[in-house]
Order: structure tokens, then sequence, then C-alpha cells
């Protein structure tokens, strides 16, 4: 039984398991001097084998930092097995910054760290709609004209659906279909409404699960003449649904 058990423990220690998430750069006083790391944070990739994990000791001087010598490229399984309690936090999405005060402390989000990427752009999405989004967020465009947006943690899928419907028939059509959905699937949480003179906006909040984790999804519709703006935000923590709302807000079109 104690044979058993500890090769069990090797084996769930080893963490070749852990998603492809890439490279971490890691100060090599964390991999050479085997110091749990104490700062770390997540920035826009540079290419597509980077995380953008930024990861230290919290030792270091800006001259040691200001050195790429004094920094290498790992996999996640190298440093999980110097400091195990990185686990779920490498899996937060790019804008994340994470400290701790020592070895035994937990981990705690820093929200006063500047990334160099955390500004607000705007974002054409087509001659008329466009919206004012986080440059934290990697956009790239699916097989089906769909735009997606993603930090890993907060995701904003969107598409246009042409109709030959008037603004009103369109809204009529989407708050029944809203108010009708199959609560047997998915409960509807909370029912929003942000229309004004320009566009009417209606979506509703539900929980979903892909088998191995549980993450809250908002449905909105943002409708004008003709013409229909899908799109659901995908985000992981509950705090995060003032994100999702203030970035539907932050969608316009533009009537020219």
């Amino acid at each position: 039984m104690k044979i058993f058990k500890k090769k069990q423990t090797e084996r769930e220690n080893n963490f070749d398991h852990f998603p492809e998430i890439g490279g971490l750069m890691v100060s090599k006083m964390v991999v050479d001097q085997n110091i749990k790391p104490h700062f770390l944070y997540r920035e826009k990739r540079t290419r597509p084998e980077d995380s953008g994990w930024r990861i230290f000791s919290g030792s270091e001087s800006e001259e040691h930092t200001d050195n790429s010598d004094n920094a290498g490229i790992y996999h996640p399984s190298t440093i999980l097995k110097i400091d195990p309690s990185l686990e779920e936090i490498l899996l937060k999405g790019v804008g994340s910054v994470y400290e701790r005060k020592d070895d035994d402390s937990e981990w705690y989000k820093v929200t006063d760290f500047d990334l160099e990427d955390d500004y607000m752009t705007t974002q054409q999405l087509t001659d008329q709609w466009s919206i004012e989004i986080n440059n934290l967020f990697e956009g790239s465009m699916e097989e089906d004209g769909t735009l997606f947006f993603t930090t890993g943690d907060k995701s904003l899928r969107l598409v246009v659906w042409e109709s030959d419907k008037s603004k009103n028939e369109l809204y009529q059509d989407y708050l029944q279909e809203i108010e009708n959905r199959d609560q047997s699937r998915s409960k509807t949480l909370q029912r929003f409404e942000f229309s004004d003179a320009a566009v009417l906006r209606i979506g509703y909040l539900i929980e979903e699960t892909d088998g191995q984790k549980t993450y809250d999804v908002l449905y909105g519709f943002s409708i004008v003449d003709k013409e229909l703006l899908y799109h659901v935000f995908y985000f992981d923590e509950k705090a995060d649904l003032d994100w999702a709302v203030s970035t539907w807000k932050n969608i316009r079109f533009d009537e020219k």
C-alpha cells in the first residue's frame, strides 16, 4: 500500500499532464537556485509558443531583471515541480498579476501593476459596427466569419447577421427566444436590456460546463434595422460579469 501511494504521488507531481499554454519566461534565480517565485504576471504574448507569463523570485534587482541573460524559457512542468502552488494560477488569463509575501503565504491578485499592453482600443467590426476592447485581448477570425477575442479566461465571440426585418420585429423575435428558451438545459440566471435610440440590446446570462470546469456565459443581441450583432461572452470568474456588461455597452453602431 505504501509503495502504491508513493508512485501515485510521484505521478501526480510530475505535471507533464499540464495544458500546453506555451513557454514561461522565468528568472534564473528561480530555476538555478530552486527558489520559489513570489511575483508573476501574464502579458500579451509575443509569438505563438509564448505563454506571456513572466515569473520572478521577487529578489531580483532592476539591473538583474534588465539583463536578458538572467532569464530563460521553460516548460510549465519545470516550474511547477519547483512550486506546485502555481498550478491554478498559470491557467489565469492575460493581464493577470499575482504576488505573495513568502513561500508559505497565499497568492493574491495585484491590481495596481501596469502592463505595457493594458489599454483600451477601438476595433472596427464592420463599416458600421465597432467595439472598445482592452488591447490585452488577442483577436482572430474563425472559418465561419465569427470574430473571436480572448485573454484565456475571458473570451468574446461576435458575428453580424443580416435580415429583412425591422429593428422592432427583430427585437420581438429575440425577446421571445429569450423568454421561451429551454430552462431544463441551463437556467437563465439573469436577463439584460440596454436599449437606446440607436441600438436595441437584450440578452441573458447562464452557466455552462465543458466537463472540466464551470463558467458563465452572457448571450447578447444588439439590434438595428435589418441587422443584428450576436455576441457571446465567456468568463471564469463571477466578478467578470462587470467586464462583459461594460464591453457590451461599448459596442457602437454608426448609422452614417
